[in-house]
């Protein structure tokens, strides 16, 4: 198994990305003080919505039988605050194939 870092930017974002050998497209947005994750499939059908991004936990843990996989967020912020402009450098976003 390996660990793979995906890349992010800040601020909410839509973009493609290949988990194991699927593409998906990850739709990422802040609402509340807080960063969440929506998965799409290639046609940007949601597979899975409304996932916070909680540093720590393996975010498909409860969805293996829709995604193969892990997803890690990495919160590299002291007091673990996850504010807009952190996300891509202090939150980090992680898949372990």
């Amino acid at each position: 198994m390996a660990f793979y870092e995906i890349p992010l930017q800040v601020g909410n974002q839509k973009f493609s990305v290949t988990l194991g050998k699927t593409i998906y497209k990850l739709r990422i947005i802040y609402r509340t003080n807080q960063w969440y994750l929506d998965i799409l499939n290639a046609a940007e059908k949601p597979l899975i919505t409304g996932l916070l991004m909680c540093a720590g936990i393996d975010l498909l843990e409860q969805y293996k039988h829709v995604i193969n996989g892990s997803l890690y967020v990495a919160n590299f912020e002291q007091d673990e605050i996850a504010k807009y402009g952190y996300l891509g450098s202090k939150i980090k976003l992680y898949y372990e194939d």
